[in-house]
């Protein structure tokens, strides 16, 4: 009897030993291969790949050691050494619409910087997902939970150190990484979306027609088509009597018509042009969080944010929306919604243009401004294209310029503070308000202006850092704003574009001394060149208030550091203002350079990132470094003439009775009667 127990205790032992498998370094349902990193050599793990922001093996370090592992005998490990974004990833098949709970260890031995941390990447979604900056010398377990796109049969996953427009320096191990399959998201979990390759789609389902070709040629034709688009109206309409002096209901109805077209085309533009999916994947994403745990735990430790709280109140309303209509994520609807804020705001400044100098210029040339403005490449491809919020707080940022230039200091006070707390860059135009607050002495209204705008600047951010940090917080958020990137140049094609390659360290050295010390001597530089331009000749002329802003924007975009491709983007309309308020035709010479070199950095930069590279020190990357040094030093020259000098060059007038009749007599003087056999011959 025992013997036969035995026997049947044995044969059952090893059927389960037969059926269930030896050993595994797998979770179990984990889609991962090779989890654990403990297949293949230290520089090639089985069927994981490299991925270096920054390539370089000064800039950073992907392998493979056995000294730090979770389990197992391998572990992989990441070392920043300078500020960047590296990862080991790979990619899995995956099915539409579906679930599934990503985690893994990390151990975090050291960062430094404010980027984001160690995480396991969705790869191309721009944030969302949990990292870590300190584990305390621990490892530490991961988890969230992400869904698949409606289309989407594969997504990727890395071990990563950094994230994008997110770079840090430090080092991290990674071990036992999974991607198990869920039927259901668990009950209140935060779903991050992993379609990373989300493309929009026009209104009947097709397609979108992306770029992934990295060629001028479509770029340089658009840039010839508006210069002669600016050429014809420079050099026909604004000297034609009959279009200038047109009854203002004609204008008015021309100026509706223009602006319902500017809508058609970037709703279509929005629909059609991928965009930069980082920036888009990383707005939805935000949008969904303040939807899913609202402002008080926005700013969690961790979580990568780098906007103030200004337009993640538009963000969570467009999710708001987006949930009420249900669009899908990258579908033509979300991608549109997204952009919305900026494509209205085009509309909007471009009103502002014909509203503000119709009274000074006649509404002729105001309107032929707007047209300028509405149908401009670089505005088109900044906000219906890429779809960042420049024009959002450029709105604020131009109203502040505006009130200053006439002296409403209270109203210029409050713009600019509503500016600041959407875009930390507005900062770079404080010396405008400062100037004009001093040479009118207008202490109370700076006051009051300070008191107003102070009041709606904590009333708007206390629900975010109340209790979060609370003060300190949201001063640690503006400095880590401006204190990230710490490279010569982020795809700004300036001054660092002819020195060295584009994101250059800062510690590196030009001319013998670092570019971290070029960026301050610019800045002072370029505080420097406003007094000037502030306390010359007529202090109490604030009409000058737009140059100052614009002077200010151009130089510290041309010769600062850590400037982006977009950043020049308002010199573009302050160009235009400058011209409005100084009537010198000189400066829309200016605006079409800025316009033509704003519009080439951003669509060429563009069409690199979504070919997943970063643009190289090309023919058009130098041509157009050369272009803006050469705009920088016009616009010196220019500012000297009218500001200093008192020289004003204004728009040739309509040609006179006089000076048609000369044209046309010209014009028969040149008729000559047609030769014919060496004789002149009276047949016409």
């Amino acid at each position: 009897m025992i013997k036969s127990t035995r026997t049947a205790a044995m044969t059952v032992l090893m059927l389960l030993l037969f059926l269930l498998p030896v050993t595994s370094i797998y979770a179990d349902g984990n889609l991962l291969q090779n989890p654990g990193f403990e297949e293949g050599g230290e520089d090639a793990p089985s069927n994981w790949t490299k991925d270096m922001w920054i390539s370089g093996d000064n800039s950073g370090i992907l392998s493979i050691q056995s000294d730090e592992v979770h389990s197992g005998s391998k572990a992989a490990v990441i070392e920043n050494i300078e500020p960047n974004h590296l990862k080991w990833v790979q990619t899995i098949k995956a099915t539409p619409d579906s679930y599934y709970k990503i985690s893994g260890w990390i151990k975090v031995v050291s960062t430094a910087g404010e980027g984001m941390g160690a995480n396991i990447l969705a790869v191309g979604v721009g944030g969302g997902y949990p990292n870590v900056t300190d584990t305390a010398g621990e490892w530490q377990y991961l988890e969230y939970i992400g869904q698949t796109g409606p289309k989407q049969k594969e997504f990727g996953i890395g071990a990563s150190l950094g994230g994008y427009s997110s770079l840090i320096q430090g080092k991290a191990y990674f071990d036992d990484l999974s991607v198990e399959k869920l039927d259901a998201a668990p009950e209140g979990a935060n779903v991050i979306s992993l379609d990373s390759a989300a493309v929009s789609q026009d209104a009947g389902g097709k397609k979108a027609d992306t770029p992934h070709k990295v060629s001028p040629t479509k770029m340089l034709l658009i840039s010839a088509l508006f210069s002669v688009f600016f050429a014809v109206l420079y050099t026909k309409a604004f000297r034609s009597e009959k279009l200038m002096k047109q009854p203002e209901n004609v204008y008015s109805k021309w100026l509706s018509i223009a602006i319902g077209v500017a809508f058609i085309l970037r709703v279509w533009i929005g629909l059609t042009a991928q965009g930069y999916q980082n920036d888009m994947n990383t707005f939805i994403a935000w949008g969904q969080r303040m939807v899913d745990l609202g402002p008080g735990k926005f700013y969690e430790e961790g979580y990568f944010a780098d906007y103030p709280p200004g337009y993640l109140y538009i963000l969570y309303i467009l999710s708001f929306i987006r949930g009420v209509f249900g669009f899908a994520h990258g579908s033509g609807g979300e991608n549109l919604l997204f952009k919305l804020p900026a494509i209205i705001s085009d509309l909007v400044l471009g009103f502002f243009i014909f509203k503000m100098s119709r009274k000074k210029l006649g509404s002729g040339i105001a309107f032929g401004l707007t047209l300028l403005f509405l149908f401009n490449p670089a505005v088109l491809v900044n906000s219906a294209a890429w779809g960042q919020a420049d024009s959002f707080f450029l709105i604020f940022l131009l109203l502040s310029i505006h009130g200053a230039a006439n002296k409403k200091f209270v109203q210029s006070a409050i713009l600019f503070v509503l500016a600041t707390l959407i875009k930390p860059q507005s900062l770079i135009f404080t010396p405008v308000l400062l100037f004009a607050f001093y040479h009118h002495r207008a202490w109370k209204q700076l006051g009051f202006g300070a008191l107003y705008g102070l009041g709606i600047f904590g009333l708007l951010a206390a629900p975010f850092f109340w209790n979060n940090g609370g003060l300190v917080s949201l001063i640690n958020l503006y400095k880590s704003t401006l204190s990230s990137y710490p490279y010569s140049s982020v795809n700004a094609f300036n001054l660092y574009a002819l020195t060295d390659p584009m994101w250059s360290s800062l510690d590196l050295t030009w001319l013998g001394i670092t570019y971290r010390v070029w960026g301050f001597i610019f800045i002072l530089v370029a505080v420097a060149i406003a007094t000037f331009y502030s306390f010359k000749k007529d202090r109490l002329d604030l009409s000058k208030s737009y140059f100052i802003g614009m002077a200010l924007i151009v130089v510290v975009f041309v010769l600062g550091t850590k400037m982006h491709e977009r950043y020049m983007f308002p010199a573009v309309i302050l160009c235009m203002f400058t011209y409005i308020a100084s009537r010198d035709r000189r400066f829309l010479s200016l605006f079409l350079g800025f316009s033509l070199t704003q519009y080439i950095n951003v669509a060429y930069t563009l069409t690199h990132l979504n070919a997943g590279v970063n643009p190289g020190a090309d023919g058009i990357v130098l041509v157009t470094s050369i272009a803006n040094l050469s705009l920088l030093l016009y616009m010196f020259y220019i500012g000297y003439d009218v500001y200093v000098r008192g020289g004003v060059k204004p728009l040739p007038a309509p040609p006179t009775p006089e000076e048609k009749y000369e044209e046309d007599l010209k014009v028969v003087e040149q008729i000559r009667p047609h030769q014919k056999g060496g004789r002149l011959s009276d047949e016409v």
